[in-house]
């Protein structure tokens, strides 16, 4: 569990930090995978090496990346941040 919220704070960290860098986020303000990815895909591989990594996802990479294939892609990053999401709050029904 709290390793979950490590995990999620350190992607919404980064994500913030990629969001100046990158093209405007989509309307909930936090960046997607894929604008992470044009911030770190150096080589443009579609893929994340340990390489590209930077900042806290360099000490979660391990995490992230679920195959163990040394890199992560765009799905995994997804998978990693659906995880870290926090719950939407219930809502009320409308009469």
């Amino acid at each position: 569990m709290l390793k979950s919220i490590a995990i999620g704070a350190f992607l919404f960290c980064a994500t913030a930090a990629f969001a100046q860098q990158t093209p405007a986020p989509p309307a909930g303000g936090m960046p997607g995978p894929e604008q992470i990815f044009a911030f770190l895909d150096a080589d443009k591989d579609g893929f994340i090496a340990k390489t590209e990594a930077q900042g806290p996802m360099v000490q979660h990479f391990d995490f992230i990346d679920s195959d163990k294939d040394g890199k992560i892609s765009v799905a995994e990053l997804k998978t990693a941040m659906e995880a870290m999401r926090p719950p939407e709050p219930p809502k009320a029904d409308a009469e």
